[in-house]
């Protein structure tokens, strides 16, 4: 067995192995300098966390993924920011990790940021001066890491007392001014916004502590605070709104299913899709209800925030609504939690559990119905999930 696959199988302790596959083929797939950028506390710097950061590390090196590890960029100290890079070189060596230090006053700093990473080695950036020309946020604009990542200690972000889980950039200035945060947390939130003003691509930010930095990268799970921008859809009351041959493409990637040529025959009733078809919410209508035909998201794009904001839009203008899930659905435990009712049906064409939302309780009965009875729209050697 390669390390690559002994590395993969230990990623099934924080998610499937299957999910950890997929995330590492497909940053493995982007430039070298884009897959990650991690910003470090110097708490991180500390044992023990310090050990769980260079565990994580060593996994990611393993299997050829380099992320850029940033040094100093959310506090001042030349000396610390110094020390600090030379004790996290040191330790990476000792692991066997491969790293080159540099120091982001250096001359041609980007063209050897992508040389290190084209070799497979972890770039250390010192940054001795925070507000020098080659600040963070001229680093993520040179470099467009798909991925922000600042490690600290406290894992994320609180409010009264819970963790927040996600957070779009229009709630932060909000948000902010609600909360108590560090300082080095109220830093990156800045240079969170900075960034956003300027951006021409989408990434995702993420607050996080090493030790849950592989799940961070490779489930959809995290346990730290995701920022990202709210994702932006276009609705229409007819599949005439959208492109046939990407919405086709992206429920058959989503289910990995070939859908019947039919499904287009029934009228939609509503559609939400995002601009870049990473996701979605499709209605139809059964017994002069709107039924839920297909919520999606794919998998590229799951962990990102976007299936709230798909849920929160339809939602908006769909009130009122009932769907059908299989029994081994893993996204089930989402459904439970945003559904008002839920009921198992067995028929000829499965094992189901039927969901509505925001109907009359005159309705539910043949709602529950309508949905159990609703036709198969993928290819009859597949089934419906």
């Amino acid at each position: 067995m390669s390390i690559r696959e002994t590395v993969l199988q230990s990623l099934s302790a924080v998610g499937a192995q299957h999910e950890a596959k997929f995330y590492a083929d497909l940053f493995a797939r982007q430039d070298a300098e884009t897959f990650a950028m991690i910003i470090l506390d110097p708490r991180c710097l500390k044992n023990p966390l310090l050990e769980a950061l260079i565990a994580a590390l060593r996994i990611l090196s393993n299997l050829q993924l380099a992320p850029t590890l940033v040094v100093g960029a959310l506090e001042d100290g030349r000396t610390s920011a110094k020390f600090q890079a030379q004790r996290l070189a040191r330790d990476l060596d000792k692991s066997g990790v491969r790293a080159s230090k540099l120091n982001t006053a250096s001359y041609g700093l980007i063209k050897e940021v992508q040389k290190t990473s084209l070799a497979g080695k972890m770039p250390i950036l010192e940054m001795t001066d925070r507000r020098g020309k080659m600040n963070l946020s001229a680093l993520v604009t040179a470099l467009q890491p798909k991925k922000i990542i600042f490690l600290q200690p406290s894992g994320g972000l609180n409010e009264n007392s819970r963790r927040r889980a996600n957070l779009t950039i229009a709630e932060l200035p909000d948000f902010m001014e609600r909360g108590v945060f560090s300082v080095g947390q109220i830093r990156f939130l800045d240079c969170v916004m900075d960034l956003e003003k300027s951006a021409n691509a989408r990434r995702s930010y993420v607050i996080a502590s090493p030790l849950n930095l592989l799940g961070e990268l490779f489930t959809t799970r995290g346990s730290g605070t995701l920022i990202r921008r709210e994702a932006k859809f276009e609705i229409g009351k007819s599949f005439k709104s959208f492109s046939r041959p990407l919405l086709t493409r992206a429920l058959e990637t989503a289910f990995d299913k070939r859908l019947k040529s039919s499904f287009y025959d029934t009228p939609l009733y509503r559609g939400f899709i995002e601009g870049d078809y990473r996701g979605g919410a499709l209605f139809k209508e059964q017994a002069g209800l709107p039924y839920l035909s297909k919520f999606f998201v794919l998998r590229e794009a799951r962990g990102d925030g976007i299936a709230r904001d798909i849920w929160e839009t339809s939602c908006a203008d769909v009130p009122a609504f009932v769907w059908r899930s299989r029994m081994e659905n893993p996204f089930n435990a989402w459904y439970m939690r945003k559904c008002d009712g839920m009921q198992r049906v067995n028929n000829h064409s499965g094992d189901w559990r039927i969901f509505w939302k925001g109907l009359e309780a005159s309705d539910i009965g043949d709602a529950i119905s309508a949905a159990a009875a609703a036709p198969d729209d993928f290819g009859p050697q597949n089934s419906e999930s």
